[in-house]
C-alpha cells in the first residue's frame, strides 16, 4: 500500500515538473519572438531615419542651390520649408519611437536578464529535485529491491511452510487413513479375537468338561478308603517316558502327615513346593487319605500301595501290594517299593525318659516281619529302590562319638539294621560324610531331631541326596511335629 503511495506521488511529481518546463519553454520562446519582433522594428526605424536623413540631405542641397538662383520663387520656398517641417517632425517621432523602442528593448533585454535568472534558478532547482528525487528514486529503489528481496525471502520461506503445511496435510491425511485403516483392522481383530475368545470359551469349557469328566474318571479308579485294596494302578492322560541307559534316575520321598489335613490347601501346597522339579519318581508316606489328596492334586500315574502311592512317569510293567515294577529304559526295568511302618511310643518314652529300649524289644519282631515282606516282594537281582518311613532313627547315627548329646549310645537300630544286612545302602548316609556334620533330619519335634524316612537302593548306586521343604508340612503343627522330604539321584547299572 505504502510504495503505491510513493508511486503515486512519484507520477503526480513528474506530472508537475513536465508542465512547469512546458510553461518556461512557452515563455522563453515568448521571449524570443518579442526579441525579434523588436529587432526587426528597430531596423524599420533605422532604415526609416537613414531615409529621413538622406531626404533631409536632399531639401538642404536643393535650399542651398534655390539660394543661388535669384529667380527663385517665394512658392517653391514655403513647399520647402514645409518639407523641412514635415521631414523634422517625421524625424522627431522617429526618434522618439526609436527612443521608445530603445527603452522597451532595455526592458526586454532586462526582462530576458531576469527570466534567465529565473531559468537558471529553475533549471538548478530542477537539477536539485532531480539529483534529490534520483537519490529518493534510488533509495526507494534500494528500499524496493529490500522489500522485494525480503517479499522473496518470505515467500521462500511462505513457499516452504506452505509446503510443510502440504506435506504436513498430507501427512495428516495419510496418518488419519492410517488411523482409521488402523482402527478398522483393530475393530476387525477385536471382531475375530471375540470370535476367537468365544471359540476359545467353547473350548475351554469342553476341556474343562471333559477335564472333569477325566477327573471324575481318575477319582472314581480310587474307591473310598473304606473299600480300598491294594494295588491301585491310577492312570491319567500323561504320556509316559523311557530314559536312557546312561540316564540318572532322579527320586523324590514326600513323608506326609499321618493324620487326615484338616485345611484343604495342604495338597496343593505340597503340589507348588516340588513344581520346579520334574523328578520322573515320586514316593509318597503318610495318611492315604492325605496320600490320595496329593496324587490326584499332582495329575501323573500312580500306583497306591499299603502306606502311601508311587507316582512316575515311568512306565508300570506290574505292580503289588507294597511296590511296583518300571521301565526305566528299552533294555533295564526295576523295583519301586514303599515301607510305611508308623510307631510312636518308642520316640515318645525315650523323649519322657522311659525304658524306650524295652518297648523296642517288644515291637520289633513284627516290624522286622513287614519290612522282610516288603523286601521279599522283589528280585535280589533286579535294581530295586525301597523308599521307608520306618519312625526310627538310624543305627550309622547313634554312637558314643555323636555331637548329640542323646545319640551317644552304641546302639543298633533294627529296622536300618536289617536293610544294611539285605545289602541295601542308605542313599543319605552314603552321599554324606557324618551323621555329625550331615544331620538329614525328617523328624523334628523340639529337641528331638533324627532321621526316620530313607532312601534304600540295592544294585543302585546312590550319587547325590539332599534334605526338601514339604510346603505346610515342613512347619511345625499344632504337636510341635515338622516334617521334611528328601531327593536322590542314582545311577542305574
Amino acid at each position: 500500500m505504502r510504495a503505491q503511495q510513493q508511486r503515486e506521488e512519484e507520477e503526480r511529481r513528474l506530472l508537475e515538473q513536465q508542465q512547469l518546463e512546458q510553461s518556461r519553454q512557452q515563455a522563453w520562446d515568448e521571449a524570443q519572438a518579442t526579441i525579434a519582433s523588436l529587432t526587426e522594428k528597430n531596423a524599420l526605424l533605422e532604415q526609416s531615419k537613414k531615409d529621413l536623413e538622406s531626404r533631409l540631405d536632399t531639401t538642404l542641397q536643393a535650399l542651398a542651390a534655390s539660394k543661388g538662383e535669384s529667380g527663385s520663387t517665394s512658392e517653391q520656398l514655403v513647399s520647402t520649408m514645409q518639407q523641412l517641417d514635415d521631414l523634422t517632425q517625421a524625424y522627431q517621432t522617429l526618434t522618439y519611437h526609436a527612443n521608445e523602442l530603445e527603452g522597451l528593448l532595455t526592458e526586454q533585454q532586462v526582462i530576458n536578464r531576469e527570466l534567465q535568472r529565473v531559468l537558471a534558478e529553475n533549471e538548478e532547482e530542477r537539477l536539485a529535485n532531480e539529483s534529490a528525487m534520483q537519490s529518493q528514486h534510488a533509495l526507494e529503489v534500494q528500499t524496493l529491491q529490500a522489500t522485494i528481496q525480503s517479499l522473496g525471502e518470505e515467500m521462500a520461506i511462505l513457499k516452504i511452510q506452505l509446503e510443510e503445511k502440504a506435506s504436513t496435510l498430507e501427512e495428516k491425511l495419510r496418518l488419519e487413513q492410517e488411523r482409521e485403516a488402523e482402527a478398522k483392522r483393530l475393530a476387525e481383530q477385536k471382531q475375530q479375537e471375540l470370535a476367537q475368545r468365544e471359540a476359545e470359551q467353547q473350548q475351554l469349557e469342553e476341556e474343562e468338561r471333559i477335564r472333569e469328566a477325566a477327573l471324575q474318571a481318575q477319582y472314581r479308579q480310587i474307591p473310598p478308603l473304606a473299600s480300598l485294596t491294594f494295588p491301585r494302578v491310577y492312570a491319567t492322560d500323561t504320556p509316559t517316558i523311557l530314559l536312557t541307559d546312561q540316564s540318572q534316575l532322579h527320586v523324590m520321598l514326600l513323608p506326609l502327615d499321618d493324620t487326615p489335613w484338616s485345611e484343604k490347601g495342604m495338597a496343593l501346597e505340597v503340589k507348588n513346593s516340588i513344581k520346579d522339579l520334574s523328578y520322573p519318581v515320586i514316593f509318597l508316606t503318610g495318611h492315604m487319605q492325605n496320600v490320595i489328596d496329593v496324587v490326584r492334586e499332582i495329575g501323573v500315574h500312580a500306583v497306591l500301595v499299603d502306606g502311601g502311592a508311587i507316582i512316575t512317569t515311568l512306565p508300570i510293567v506290574s505292580s503289588s501290594k507294597h511296590g511296583a515294577s518300571v521301565q526305566f529304559s528299552e533294555k533295564k526295568t526295576l523295583r519301586l517299593a514303599l515301607s510305611y511302618l508308623p510307631e510312636y511310643e518308642v520316640l515318645s518314652t525315650f523323649a519322657s525318659g522311659g525304658d524306650w529300649k524295652a518297648i523296642q524289644k517288644e515291637i520289633t519282631g513284627s516290624r522286622q516281619e513287614k519290612l522282610k515282606a516288603i523286601i521279599g516282594e522283589g528280585s535280589i537281582t533286579e535294581p530295586t529302590l525301597i523308599a521307608s518311613s520306618l519312625f526310627e532313627p538310624s543305627h550309622q547315627d547313634w554312637n558314643t562319638f555323636s555331637p548329640i548329646t542323646y545319640r551317644q549310645v552304641d546302639y543298633l537300630w533294627p529296622l536300618t539294621t536289617l536293610l544294611e544286612d539285605e545289602q541295601f545302602y542308605d542313599a543319605y548316609r552314603a552321599t554324606h560324610f557324618s551323621s555329625a556334620t550331615d544331620a538329614g533330619n525328617t523328624f523334628l519335634k523340639g529337641n528331638l531331631k533324627e532321621r526316620i524316612d530313607y532312601l534304600f537302593s540295592r544294585k543302585l548306586l546312590p550319587l547325590s541326596s539332599s534334605m526338601l521343604t514339604i510346603g505346610g508340612e515342613s512347619v511345625a503343627d499344632a504337636n510341635g511335629i515338622a516334617r521334611y522330604g528328601l531327593v536322590a539321584s542314582f545311577l542305574v547299572p
